[in-house]
């Protein structure tokens, strides 16, 4: 089995049913509330990585877990209980709908027990690293350290991420489920940014409900290997005008830049998306796609996965609807080296600048930058990059509220919450002033 500590709970069960099909069980692990900061915090120095914290954190304890059900059943006989419950493949594939990539069957579903089996052999942690040339390349060193800190270094081995995209590239059909699992989980969560915020309470289980249908469905196409996103995106998009799409308000949009952990990991920012809606604003995250693809392209490695997620992007500039524009790597590329040197690849690199400049240009003038405390990539080159964004929107007559935060395993979420309500108080100002000086 492989284990996958990852950063977006939204992209997590399509990663795992993509990885899942190639034979080998697969376990994503995105979730996670105060005890995984505590498990990172236990084994890992608290100054290391904030992300390579926290994946740390859902291995151990995913493993503990795992352990404790395994003691159980050894001691005792009884089964497992079944705590949350994953899809995987029934031993027969059910019958799938290849226009839209739907599975007519309901998947069979079994406990996530990772360590039933004593005699199954030692797990396989993949850890991601979707930063450049920074300390959480230092992510697999710290994992390996905190597994040894916990005594489970004999149930699971470490490998780099990077490592095992490279080997994943080599088979193209692989590649694709990836790639095809990233872009639709952006489709999902973009659908899910633009329209819950001007959903009524009423029909907001509605709509809840149609994208954890969405999700299934993608899921049980992509374990069975026969998931066609042109046809899923067509049809989730079918769905999503059958429920209605409710016109902008005139609320402001507060878009967030950063680091993909960052702005992905709801642990790690501490739910600012939920927390920038409970405001009275809507969020706008920006896709996983090309960040994960220049990460790639910048490390030079698994050039086939890089192409396939570079094609994704395209296939979502057809289908975004409503939704904010899907970039390419060229894209976001040419927008960052607009305010950064093209050398600036440490960390985020250009990608925080050209995320932000690219909100910008849609019409997104409120911008929250998160970032990890003590992350000297991201205070060079993603705080260093605010300045010259703001004489670049200065100059172009553009009215741009910029703000920072910090998040930390040791910082206040008090603190958090008051920066952002003073942010998005400003946002709300600058809004009202917009819609009476058009």
């Amino acid at each position: 089995m492989i284990v996958v500590p990852f950063f977006s709970a939204w992209h997590a069960p399509l990663v795992e049913a993509a990885l899942s099909a190639g034979g080998e069980e697969c376990r994503v692990l995105a979730a996670g509330g105060e005890e995984v900061v505590r498990a990172g915090l236990e084994t890992v120095n608290n100054d290391a990585c904030y992300a390579a914290l926290l994946a740390a954190g859902r291995t151990v304890g995913f493993l503990r877990e795992g352990a404790a059900a395994g003691a159980a059943l050894t001691g005792c006989g009884a089964c497992l209980p079944k705590q949350r419950m994953q899809a995987q493949p029934a031993a027969v594939r059910p019958r799938v709908d290849s226009a839209h990539g739907e599975a007519a069957q309901p998947m069979a579903e079994k406990p996530l027990d990772p360590l039933a089996d004593p005699v199954a052999g030692p797990l396989r942690v993949a850890v991601p690293t979707p930063c450049v040339r920074c300390r959480g390349d230092d992510a697999p060193y710290l994992l390996a350290q905190a597994l040894a800190a916990s005594g489970l270094e004999a149930r699971a081995s470490v490998i780099s991420g990077t490592d095992a995209l490279e080997a994943l590239a080599a088979d193209a059909r692989a590649a694709a489920r990836l790639a095809d699992a990233l872009a639709f989980g952006d489709a999902l969560l973009q659908a899910r940014l633009r329209v819950r915020p001007y959903t009524r309470p009423a029909d907001e289980p509605v709509f809840d409900a149609l994208l954890a249908a969405s999700s299934a469905r993608a899921c049980r196409a992509l374990a069975a290997n026969a998931f066609v996103l042109e046809g899923s995106l067509r049809a989730f998009g079918a769905a999503l005008a059958g429920f209605g799409l409710s016109e902008r308000d005139g609320r402001p949009i507060v878009g967030v830049v950063g680091a993909a952990p960052a702005v992905f990991d709801e642990r790690m920012n501490a739910g600012l998306v939920a927390c920038i809606e409970r405001e009275g604003c809507e969020a706008a995250l920006p896709y996983l796609l090309p960040l994960a693809a220049a990460a790639l392209r910048e490390k030079g490695a698994a050039a086939p996965l890089h192409a396939a997620l570079d094609e994704r992007c395209r296939v979502l500039q057809r289908h975004a609807g409503a939704c904010l524009r899907c970039p390419t790597v060229q894209d976001l590329e040419r927008a960052g080296t607009e305010v950064v040197p093209r050398f600036l690849v440490q960390g985020a690199g250009w990608t925080i600048a050209g995320s932000a400049l690219l909100f910008v240009r849609a019409g997104v003038r409120d911008l929250v930058y998160a970032r990890a405390f003590g992350c000297l990539a991201g205070h060079v080159v993603g705080q260093g990059a605010i300045k010259p964004l703001r004489t670049w929107c200065a100059a172009d007559g553009v009215d741009a509220n910029i703000a920072t935060i910090e998040v930390d395993p040791g910082t206040s979420e008090v603190n958090q919450v008051n920066r952002i309500k003073l942010m998005t108080a400003v946002a709300k100002r600058a809004a009202a002033r917009r819609r009476s000086n058009p």
